[in-house]
């Protein structure tokens, strides 16, 4: 099996979502200067206290980086429809990821007086270009393979 830019990209992506499911997403330093850390499953109070509710950030999170493995995992069999449809769930699951994401953050941001957006916040849109790249590159494939396939001719 050939290794290619698909396979790189589609790697990648999942790279990036394991790495932003890792580390914090966010920190909120309020009026009194108390900070609350958010990361993908719970919320940091400064006085040690936990919160699970952003636990559909690390779920959606989770959902993403299995379609992307199972694109992975399917791509030596070369079936062009399926790993489409996983990177397009893919996709739509890093999309619904921000919506909750920005739910969270106008829920959050009540009397803040700063907000620090750590680096690994944008890891997710990373992820979501990646697998863009990833379905132009598998459709690219698949019309290659189509192209060629035409061209033969029946002899008798």
């Amino acid at each position: 099996m050939k290794i290619k830019l698909q396979h790189i990209c589609i790697l990648l992506a999942l790279a990036a979502v394991v790495v932003c499911l890792c580390f914090p997403l966010i920190q909120f330093i309020y009026q009194d200067y108390s900070s609350v850390t958010m990361t993908n499953f719970q919320v940091e109070n400064p006085n040690g206290t936990h919160s699970a509710s952003p636990w559909a950030l690390g779920g959606l999170l989770i959902a993403a980086g299995l379609c992307d493995l199972f694109v992975l995992l399917i791509s030596p069999f070369q079936n062009f429809g399926l790993q489409k449809r996983g990177l397009i769930l893919a996709m739509l699951i890093i999309t619904g990821y921000y919506i909750v994401y920005l739910i969270f953050l106008l829920v959050l941001k009540a009397d803040v007086k700063e907000i620090i957006p750590h680096w690994t916040s944008i890891l997710p849109v990373v992820s979501l270009i990646l697998d863009f790249m990833a379905f132009n590159a598998i459709r690219h494939t698949e019309a290659k393979i189509i192209a060629s396939g035409n061209s033969f001719r029946l002899r008798d």
